[in-house]
């Protein structure tokens, strides 16, 4: 190839070359550095979702297990309310011994009075005889 120094037609095809080899370089590392970006960002989402799935995942969980921990509660709060239920009758109950106890303590003293009254009348109706019998004898 022949150069023509005054126009210079082949330092520019040279140069032309190098600035499109450079400019091919510039491009091919763009793409590179595209192609990493988009393999970050696609590790990224990838990284996301599977936290997503794990949260949840989780939630799930945590509502399976709040749905445990409330039917249980349930179940605890109708004990409580039957053994209420039995306390409040047991109570009552009680009532109506202590009562029925009263009463009998009640007949139980009108009894001993009336026993001791009829002791005290016996007392008394021998001693009438005995004077009888004395007098009689007499």
């Amino acid at each position: 190839m022949v150069t023509d120094s005054s126009t210079g037609d082949t330092g520019r095809n040279r140069e032309a070359r190098r600035d499109e080899a450079e400019e091919d370089r510039a491009s091919a590392e763009r793409s590179r550095r595209g192609a990493e970006e988009e393999r970050e960002t696609s590790e990224h989402e990838r990284i996301i979702q599977e936290q997503t799935r794990d949260s949840a995942e989780a939630l799930r969980m945590i509502a399976e297990e709040l749905r445990e921990v409330r039917e249980l509660s349930r179940r605890d709060t109708e004990e409580f309310r039957e053994l209420a239920e039995r306390l409040r009758r047991s109570a009552e109950e009680a009532r109506e011994a202590a009562e029925m106890a009263r009463r009998a303590a009640d007949e139980l003293r009108a009894a001993g009075e009336a026993a001791q009254r009829a002791a005290y009348d016996q007392t008394a109706i021998m001693q009438e005889l005995r004077n009888t019998l004395t007098r009689y004898v007499e």
